[in-house]
């Protein structure tokens, strides 16, 4: 399929192969797209998402992610997803001001307050750490990933009782999660 037939087709068959789990083919047809229609934010953003998924292509999705952002500044999902590649690259502050963008930019997105969250605590910022898990916790309240997070903050700024009552929420649906938590802080009920 060449590129001669505009956008659209590109963009649909791209769509089209990502389904059916043909990475490199909806990749080359994206990136086909985009030839055609250098400011076609979705197709960069679909560029970003598949070669995220390939350690080896993260370089290739941050750049397709930070054009989708250059592109439309207020697109959520394409701001949180440059700043957890920037945040896996230890570009620590640039990641932030993405996923804070995010957070601004669509307030429900649950992963970009978690994002922000672990980026504040990796920053050495742990009271604004705390605020951030709580809300990501908040929309999303069986995310064991971000409950335990939040445990880890809860314990940074001693707040025991903070802790103590997510740990028992989290066991009563991510045991996993409740016994790393007994095991590398000594919790128990």
């Amino acid at each position: 399929m060449s590129a001669a037939l505009g956008p659209a087709i590109n963009y649909a068959a791209g769509q089209l192969w990502a389904l059916l789990r043909r990475n490199e083919r909806a990749i080359a047809a994206f990136r086909r797209c985009t030839a055609v229609d250098p400011a076609h934010v979705a197709a960069w953003r679909m560029i970003g998402f598949l070669c995220q998924q390939d350690e080896r292509r993260h370089g290739e999705a941050l750049l397709a992610f930070e054009r989708a952002v250059e592109l439309a500044p207020d697109d959520a999902v394409s701001r949180y997803n440059f700043g957890f590649l920037l945040h896996r690259q230890g570009e620590l502050e640039h990641a932030l001001a993405q996923m804070t963008a995010a957070v601004r930019l669509r307030p429900a997105l649950d992963q970009a307050w978690y994002g922000c969250g672990l980026l504040l605590s990796e920053l050495g910022r742990p009271q604004e750490a705390l605020v951030a898990l709580r809300r990501a916790v908040e929309l999303q309240p069986f995310n064991g990933s971000a409950s335990y997070a939040l445990c880890r903050a809860c314990q940074a700024v001693g707040d025991e009782e903070g802790l103590l009552a997510e740990y028992r929420r989290i066991g009563q649906y991510d045991p996993r999660t409740a016994r790393r938590l007994e095991k590398e802080m000594g919790l128990s009920d």
